[in-house]
C-alpha cells in the first residue's frame, strides 16, 4: 500500500471555525493509500480511515516545524515514503529538505499555496503584539514597521525568494488555490507543475435558505483596516437614502471597533448598524439565513472562506474584487463583484438585491449550487488524491 507523508501540515488542526487543514486532511480518502500527517495538536475527530494523524505536542510553531522536518528527513532517509507532501507552504517560504535534495527520487507535492496579501501597519502591530503576548501601541510598532519593510525589501527578500524558488523547483506538483495564484507562481516555475485546486466548505453544515423579505445585510470578519468596514459604512449611509429600512449586522472583534462606531455615528447610521462582536457559529448561520445579502468589502485576502460559507447558506454576496474573487463569485449570477474602495458600487449592488426579492433568491440558489459543484471539501480532497495517484 503506497504511503504518503504530510509533514509539515499545520501547527494545530481543528474542525472549529473554518478548519481549513482539518477538512482537507479528513477528505484525503482512498482505500489503497495510507496517509501519515504530523501536527502539534488535533482538536476534533478524524473520520477518514486513510489518514493517520500524529500529534507532536510542540510548544510553539518554531518547535513544530523543526520537529516536522526532522520526522520527514528520517522517513525519507529510511525509504519508507512513496510520496512526500509539504502542506500549506507560505508564500516566499521554503523547505530545507527539498532545497538540499534530501527527498531523492520521492515524488513531492506542495500546497495548497496562496499568493501573499498586503500587510498594513495595523496587521503588523497585531502580529508583533501576538508574538510578545501583549498589546503594543501603534506609536511603537509603526516606526518599526517602516524599518522592517526596508530591511525585508533589501536584505531578507532576495535570500527568501531564492530559497522559495528552489523549494518550488524541487516539487513535482504545486497546488494553488485559484487562477490568480497560478499566475503568481508561474513567475517562479513552469506552469506544467501547477494545479489549481481551491479551498472549500462542508455544504451539509449550512442549511440552504430561500431569501425572504428581510432588509438586513450581514458582514463577518475581524474589525481591522484590511477588511474595509469603513468603506462598508460609507456604502450603508448612501444606501439608506433610498432604503431607510436597511440594517447592517457586523460580526467580529478588532482594534477598529471604536473608530467604526464613531464613524457610524458621524454618518447618522448608528441606529442602522449593529456590532455583535464575537458570536457562535449557530448565531452566524441564523443571521446568514435571514439576511438579504452578505457584504464583504475586504481590501486584501489570500482566499476568503467566509464568502463560501455565505454562499453555501444560499445568501447572495456583494464582494470586493480581491484576488480570485471573479473565479469564486460569478458576477451577476451568484452575487456581485465590485471594485475595492468603492462605497457607491457596494450601495448600488446591495440596492438591487434589496429591491428585487426574486433576483436575490435566484442568486442565492446559484451561489449554493456553485459551492456544491466546485467548493465541497469532499470533491477537493478527491482532487488531491488524484494528484497523488498521478505521481505514484
Amino acid at each position: 500500500m503506497p504511503r504518503i507523508l504530510v509533514s509539515p501540515s499545520e501547527f494545530s488542526i481543528s474542525n472549529e471555525d473554518y478548519g481549513k487543514t482539518f477538512n482537507l486532511l479528513d477528505n484525503l480518502r482512498g482505500p489503497d493509500l495510507r496517509i501519515d500527517a504530523y501536527v502539534s495538536h488535533c482538536d476534533g475527530e478524524i473520520s477518514s480511515d486513510t489518514l493517520h494523524v500524529h500529534e507532536m505536542a510542540a510548544s510553539n510553531r518554531l518547535q513544530y516545524y523543526s520537529q516536522s522536518f526532522r520526522v520527514a528527513r528520517r522517513e525519507l532517509k529510511a525509504g519508507s515514503v512513496d510520496l512526500y507532501h509539504h502542506m500549506n507552504l507560505s508564500y516566499r517560504w521554503f523547505n530545507p529538505l527539498l532545497i538540499a535534495g534530501l527527498h531523492g527520487d520521492t515524488p513531492v507535492v506542495v500546497g495548497p499555496c496562496q499568493a501573499g496579501h498586503a500587510i498594513m501597519d495595523e496587521e503588523f502591530n497585531r502580529m508583533v503584539s501576538h508574538a510578545v503576548g501583549r498589546d503594543l501601541s501603534r506609536k511603537l510598532t509603526d516606526p518599526l514597521y517602516t524599518g522592517i519593510n526596508a530591511i525585508r525589501d533589501f536584505g531578507v527578500d532576495p535570500l527568501r525568494k531564492a530559497l522559495f524558488v528552489k523549494t518550488l523547483e524541487a516539487a513535482d506538483r504545486i497546488v494553488v488555490v485559484h487562477e490568480h495564484a497560478k499566475k503568481e507562481y508561474a513567475k517562479f516555475v513552469d506552469t506544467s507543475k501547477l494545479r489549481v485546486v481551491p479551498l472549500g466548505v462542508n455544504p451539509d453544515e449550512f442549511e440552504y435558505q430561500e431569501r425572504g423579505a428581510s432588509k438586513s445585510l450581514v458582514a463577518i470578519g475581524s474589525l481591522r483596516e484590511r477588511k474595509g468596514y469603513d468603506v462598508l459604512l460609507d456604502a450603508v449611509a448612501l444606501l439608506r437614502r433610498t432604503d431607510p429600512g436597511v440594517t447592517l449586522h457586523i460580526f467580529g472583534q478588532g482594534p477598529q471597533e471604536t473608530a467604526l462606531r464613531q464613524q457610524a455615528t458621524e454618518l447618522g447610521i448608528e441606529d442602522t448598524v449593529t456590532f455583535h462582536g464575537f458570536v457562535d457559529q449557530s448565531t452566524l448561520k441564523q443571521h446568514l439565513a435571514d439576511a438579504r445579502a452578505f457584504v464583504h468589502p475586504s481590501r486584501s485576502e489570500s482566499f476568503s472562506l467566509v464568502r463560501l460559507e455565505a454562499m453555501a447558506n444560499g445568501c447572495p454576496v456583494v464582494v470586493s474584487d480581491i484576488d480570485g474573487a471573479d473565479e469564486m463569485v460569478r458576477n451577476g449570477t451568484d452575487g456581485f463583484v465590485v471594485p475595492r474602495e468603492d462605497p457607491a458600487a457596494i450601495a448600488q449592488r446591495a440596492r438591487e438585491l434589496l429591491s428585487d426579492t426574486e433576483k436575490a433568491r435566484e442568486m442565492g440558489r446559484a451561489a449554493r449550487e456553485r459551492v456544491e459543484e466546485k467548493y465541497d471539501w469532499k470533491k477537493i480532497g478527491q482532487q488531491y488524491v488524484n494528484i497523488y495517484r498521478s505521481l505514484l
